[in-house]
């Protein structure tokens, strides 16, 4: 087979911005792009072309002409953009969505756009890749997760495109999986209906990234992709400068590495110093069962998760499957209970006029048990314990409280065994996950989430977050306890930033009129006032 010229393309700004939501400062755009030029990059994927009706993102997450035209792009350097299938297959006329956001390619900035979709999708999008085509772009087809595809599927898929006017046709390692073996028999598959330019976009869940990209390359892929210093989503992608060195050693390519490692060092490293992208045992786990790279991301960037808390939903959605990634699995706050979804239950049932213990996983549960016991006791106050954390007998529990949906799936099996209640915002889910907690000891209390608000209703709660402590605050202010006690919130070292956030958080419901007196019976670094004895 005629071994084409290798074309090397960074999407840096492109996958990056899923950890700064495609901010980016304009010197370090105009700095990497110049860089890329001297190393002899080919193509820079500057970013997306998102269809938002309300833009909230970062310039780099569409990528506008007159954003790029403010850009200081060396003249020899492609720049290209990719568009999500998704954005368009839904739309009426799907040629006059594209012309809303492309100019013909003599206008534009642009010269090569891919099409990032899953393999159901691509004869959707065939009017898409000729408009483009036809309107002078260079066209990418990038097929997402396909090593989770079988031999049959992968042909099939290669049929569908190769009706098309696509110049490229990529595949991506989605979820991590891939490996030398897997990535030479994907080409094998691929060459057999497709014999134009190749490429592969891969994923470093498991540290093979750059192994899988040069296999590629083994294998007459002739379009690789990578960024700097891996920056993507999830764990990262190929990691230029390694690919750089390899193919310099290849001779492939030529390059002033020291321009490469400038820009690391004052641009790329604080960023990952922030952001914290790169591999670890959970994108591994995540590549080894075909789990999307997100669940892992936003657990990692929610402190509520400990590794025992990740480890046990990533083993959950090991069987439950976890290749399509779903907000509501990862329930963010105010992005998932924005709406009101009143519950059915009325919290002063349980607890009115009486005094609550809330009872959180601190292990100062374990060391100061025999006084919690002993509180309950004597005092009989209602009992509720934060997820499903046992931190004793459950004839001394009343109910256990969960309002993230991942957690609560993943614990599933525990919340069958218990005989105590679940309170959760039932009304909020899905069917499909009301389906699987159809117990009859489910209490629906609803939720909303705003910013720094806080409303106390009959069944339902407004509140700043949707914390499991939060939501326990809400459920007895709204059923009028008397007073809260709290065990086992032994609070975040001095200096997390997570620390200040619970502070604020308990000081401004204490500003609430309907608040109720807190207090503690085990230490914690939050400024509540602690019992020492009962």
């Amino acid at each position: 087979m005629k071994k084409n010229k290798l074309n090397i393309l960074d999407c840096t700004l492109r996958d990056g911005g899923y950890y700064n939501n495609w901010y980016f400062e304009k010197d370090l755009i105009n700095e990497y792009l110049r860089v890329m030029d001297i190393i002899k990059v080919d193509c820079v994927e500057i970013g997306f072309r998102f269809i938002d009706k309300v833009k909230t993102k970062g310039p780099t997450a569409y990528s506008e002409e007159s954003f790029l035209k403010s850009l200081k792009i060396p003249k020899g350097l492609k720049i290209g953009v990719m568009v999500n299938a998704a954005d368009f297959i839904n739309q009426s006329d799907i040629t006059t969505s594209a012309k809303s956001i492309f100019q013909p390619k003599k206008n534009s900035v642009i010269s090569v756009v891919r099409i990032a979709c899953h393999h159901h999708e691509v004869q959707a999008i065939i009017p898409l890749v000729n408009w483009l085509k036809k309107s002078g772009y260079q066209v990418g087809v990038n097929i997402m997760q396909i090593p989770e595809l079988s031999t049959k599927e992968i042909q099939n898929t290669v049929l569908k495109v190769k009706k098309s006017k696509a110049d490229i046709l990529y595949f991506a390692d989605s979820l991590g999986s891939l490996n030398a073996s897997k990535t030479k028999k994907i080409i094998k598959d691929i060459r057999l209906n497709w014999k134009g330019r190749t490429g592969i976009h891969t994923h470093d869940n498991m540290g093979i990234a750059l192994e899988n990209s040069l296999e590629a390359i083994n294998n007459n892929v002739d379009w690789i992709d990578c960024t700097v210093t891996g920056m993507g989503r999830g764990p990262g992608n190929t990691k230029t400068e390694y690919l750089i060195l390899e193919l310099k050693r290849k001779n492939e390519k030529s390059e002033n590495y020291v321009q490469l490692l400038n820009l690391i060092k004052n641009y790329f490293e604080p960023l990952k110093e922030k952001y914290k992208w790169g591999s670890n045992p959970f994108y591994y786990f995540a590549g080894l069962h075909s789990i999307h790279p997100s669940f892992v991301q936003e657990m990692l960037n929610n402190d509520s998760f400990g590794p025992d808390d990740i480890y046990s939903n990533l083993k959950y959605l090991s069987t439950a499957g976890g290749r399509k990634y779903s907000k509501e699995l990862i329930t963010l706050g105010k992005n998932f209970y924005k709406k009101v979804n009143k519950g059915n239950w009325k919290p002063s049932l349980l607890v009115n006029k009486k005094n609550v213990l809330i009872i959180g996983p601190g292990q100062s549960t374990i060391k100061y048990k025999k006084k919690l016991i002993g509180f309950i006791t004597k005092h009989k106050p209602v009992v509720f314990v934060l997820n499903a954390i046992k931190p004793f007998a459950e004839k001394y529990i009343d109910a256990h409280i969960v309002c993230h949906t991942l957690r609560l799936l993943s614990d599933i099996n525990k919340y069958k065994k218990f005989n105590n209640k679940l309170i959760t915002p039932y009304s909020s889910f899905s069917k499909n996950v009301k389906s699987k907690i159809k117990f009859k000891n489910v209490l629906n209390f609803g939720l909303q989430v705003k910013n720094n608000k806080f409303k106390f209703e009959k069944n339902y709660a407004v509140l700043p977050n949707s914390l499991a402590i939060t939501y326990a605050l809400g459920i007895c202010t709204s059923g009028q306890a008397k007073k809260i006690f709290l065990a086992g919130l032994d609070g975040y070292t001095s200096d997390s930033p997570k620390k200040f956030q619970m502070n604020e958080l308990f000081q401004n419901y204490r500003l609430e009129n309907k608040a109720k007196a807190l207090y503690t019976l085990t230490p914690t670094n939050y400024k509540i006032r602690f019992i020492k004895s009962i």
